[in-house]
């Protein structure tokens, strides 16, 4: 397990918790895409914090997440979860996460590439 890049879902489920869109999308490189079930896909940093926003502003809050691989080769790194969050009118959803991250000229991870399917 790769844990500099496990700590990266773990500080954006912070910042999401707090309702820090700003933070959040901070984690996030500056070309990022998120691939969610039945949306269209979400691409820049402009879209991502409308579509983040959206999240806190529609009620949907965290649970819990876990980790369940993380791993890197060189500037690439990947990590693989199960989430669970609350959403109003549906209650608790479980998920799947797949994360593609970039190191950063400074040595850190932002993701890069987020899909999620839920589970049934």
């Amino acid at each position: 397990m790769n844990n500099a890049i496990a700590a990266v879902l773990n500080s954006w489920f912070e910042a999401y918790k707090k309702g820090d869109v700003d933070s959040v999308v901070a984690h996030h490189t500056d070309n990022a895409s998120l691939f969610a079930p039945g949306a269209p896909r979400v691409d820049d940093t402009e879209a991502l914090k409308a579509t983040i926003q959206g999240m806190i502003d529609g009620g949907i809050t965290y649970i819990s997440h876990e980790t369940t691989e993380a791993d890197s080769r060189e500037d690439i790194g990947y990590l693989l979860a199960n989430i669970t969050l609350a959403i109003p009118d549906t209650g608790n959803v479980s998920a799947k996460v797949v994360d593609v991250l970039k190191r950063q000229s400074d040595g850190t991870w932002k993701f890069h590439n987020t899909c999620w399917n839920l589970d049934s």
